[in-house]
């Protein structure tokens, strides 16, 4: 979906976090623990924060753009992609135990993790039961920095053959800014009109930007 002509509305949300202080103690601690030989883990952990903002966004950052940082010295990109898929499990499992809408800063946090940093746009369609417990995660589209295919008929297939009533869409967008645009909003609403058609409910679209999110449900587009 293009990252362009965005929706004017409630501004996205970044969840509060651990202070600059911390996140920087934490990045040194790691950098210490995974090579300790490192010469200078003090001036790695602040480029670290600099370039992705948190100690968060720099653990789902992708191993290329974290090796950028770190340079050819050191074996920290790979395990940190090691320590980024063990998140990435923990949080797709606390998200299969627990409620999906009422879980959400869980769910936010997973969709954040997963798709943050993903340098080309990606469409994940997430299937729930009737309870709201988690039947599927599915990629359903990427594309190119700005656009990712969408076919709504596959959404609807797909949530047929699973049995689900309902479903949370998610897609990212690499420039950054997650507010929707025109594209994303008449998009969400053919899958909303084909969903009721075939009673199966979209709960939410979900947004996710560098460290931020937006959700259709909370700026009044989905009811």
């Amino acid at each position: 979906m293009p990252d362009k002509g965005t929706h004017s509305g409630p501004s996205a949300s970044a969840a509060p976090g651990p202070s600059h202080a911390d996140d920087l103690a934490f990045l040194r601690d790691m950098i210490l623990t995974l090579d300790t030989t490192h010469p200078a883990p003090d001036r790695l952990a602040a480029s670290l924060l600099a370039r992705f903002g948190s100690a968060g966004m720099a653990l789902s950052a992708h191993v290329g753009s974290v090796d950028e940082v770190a340079g050819g010295e050191t074996m920290l990109p790979p395990m940190l992609a090691v320590v980024r898929e063990a998140a990435l499990r923990l949080y797709r499992s606390r998200v299969r135990r627990t409620d999906v809408l009422s879980g959400r800063a869980g769910l936010m946090a997973y969709l954040q993790a997963s798709m943050g940093h993903e340098v080309v746009e990606q469409f994940r369609v997430l299937f729930v039961d009737g309870a709201f417990r988690l039947l599927a995660d599915d990629l359903m589209g990427t594309g190119t920095v700005n656009h990712s295919p969408v076919y709504p008929r596959e959404i609807m297939r797909r949530a047929l053959a699973l049995g689900a009533s309902g479903l949370v869409l998610a897609h990212n967008h690499p420039a950054g800014r997650p507010e929707p645009s025109g594209a994303d909003i008449e998009m969400t609403m053919r899958i909303v009109q084909l969903g009721t058609l075939m009673h199966v409910a979209v709960h939410d679209h979900i947004i996710v930007g560098n460290g931020r999110t937006c959700s259709f449900r909370d700026m009044g587009l989905i009811t």
